[in-house]
């Protein structure tokens, strides 16, 4: 079949503009795929204030074009390819056979945080972005904390503590020592910025932590300590001590105050006492608290008497009494106390008698003096009434007293006789 010519040439054209459109499509296809292309994103980026900060940006085909890092926030052109735009010396960039392009910021501010970008100047242009967050750690505010407080008894105290950082910080309170604080709350520890004593006392003294953290290494504290004036109180252990004559006897006080009080001894009838061949005072002194001793070596007849420990300060005086009394030869210092029957009219009424042999009367006159209390002299009343019940006896005699054999004749011989009679 023969095909006219006109029919070939259109034919032939219409061939050549198919074949045209496909090269041209290639050729855009291939510069497509030589430009630039940014292949990851940039990293966000935490970094602690005063260290190091490193963006990077990878690039493929780079070719002849140009890469920029840009501070998004404010619109400043920081490097572009291998020079530095900022004056900002803390600035610097490098690079890796043109492909990785690393923004290096050195010795991190706050005022760094934000956003950053890398761009490549094809048209339109490429870029990435990512963000560099700057943690700051925690610092107390010297000047809005509380420093040393001294205050008065039941004044009301509220103890400051102010910490910057970002994250901001979160501030918390203990005591040096790891007693509870006794507070609106109590407890080991107390949150906020503020503590609080309402009326405080002795028992609020001590040293207390501000602590202040944000989860960025170091937390950091402040100490304050919290001083509390109050008038001298005075403590006596035992307000009766024994001692033989010639023997050694050690009196002892325990005295709070604070400011720090002056403590002595005073003998009655004497005057104050102070250290000798046979008298020695020590004092040990811890915070507010103030041990007295006073110890008596060869103690002598003057020695017995009564004794008062003193302790003032610009707030007030107290004192204590304590009694050194003569033991004589051979009495125990402390007196036992000795197993006293007292029975009642019941159990003589329900119970028949058994032999014991009892004790002979004792002289228990010395014992009153010693005691010198109403308490001693009632069982000593007890006692003998009970020996009066029992009587001394040898051999086979029942310890009855005469009003015991009355009894028990009635209950023995008159009662069944009653009983009978009424029967």
């Amino acid at each position: 079949m023969r095909v006219s010519k006109p029919k070939y040439f259109s034919y032939l054209a219409a061939v050549y503009i198919i074949i045209r459109e496909c090269y041209q499509a290639l050729g855009a296809v291939h510069d497509e795929e030589m430009l630039p292309i940014i292949v990851e994103d940039v990293a966000n980026l935490t970094v602690v204030s005063g260290r190091e900060a490193v963006l990077s940006c990878h690039v493929d085909h780079l070719g002849s074009y140009k890469v920029a890092w840009v501070r998004v926030d404010t619109q400043t052109i920081l490097t572009i390819h291998n020079s530095i735009i900022t004056r900002n010396q803390r600035v610097s960039l490098s690079h890796r056979e043109h492909k990785e392009w690393k923004l290096h910021i050195s010795n991190v501010q706050e005022s760094d945080r934000g956003w950053y970008l890398c761009q490549v100047n094809t048209e339109p242009m490429r870029s990435k972005r990512g963000y560099l967050e700057v943690t700051v750690p925690p610092a107390i505010v010297d000047a809005r904390s509380s420093a040393d407080l001294v205050v008065r008894e039941k004044d009301r105290v509220n103890l400051t503590c102010q910490a910057r950082g970002y994250p901001t910080p979160k501030v918390l309170w203990r005591r040096e020592d790891g007693e509870d604080i006794v507070a609106r709350e109590r407890g080991k520890t107390v949150s906020g910025g503020s503590l609080v004593f309402e009326s405080v006392g002795r028992g609020h003294i001590g040293t207390y932590l501000c602590i202040a953290s944000n989860g960025v290494p170091p937390s950091v504290s402040k100490r304050v300590e919290l001083k509390v004036q109050f008038p001298p109180m005075m403590t006596v252990p035992s307000q009766l001590e024994r001692s033989l004559l010639g023997g050694r006897a050690t009196l002892r006080c325990r005295s709070e105050a604070f400011p720090a009080s002056i403590n002595y001894w005073i003998r009655e009838g004497t005057g104050i006492v102070n250290t000798d061949e046979n008298h020695t005072v020590s004092l040990s002194v811890q915070d507010h608290v103030t041990q007295m001793k006073l110890e008596i070596t060869n103690v002598q007849m003057k020695d017995f008497a009564t004794y008062r420990c003193v302790s003032k300060n610009s707030l007030g005086e107290t004192d204590g009494k304590l009694r050194l009394h003569r033991i004589e030869s051979g009495e125990d210092p402390i007196p036992e106390e000795e197993e006293e029957f007292s029975p009642s009219t019941q159990t003589y009424l329900s119970t028949l008698p058994t032999y014991r042999n009892y004790p002979k009367k004792k002289d228990w006159s010395h014992r009153k003096q010693e005691r010198g209390n109403s308490a001693r002299t009632q069982e000593d009343s007890a006692a003998e009434v009970e020996r009066r019940l029992y009587f001394e006896h040898e051999g086979s005699q029942l310890p009855f007293s005469g009003s015991a054999v009355i009894q028990w004749t009635m209950l023995l011989y008159i009662c069944p006789l009653l009983t009978v009679s009424l029967v």
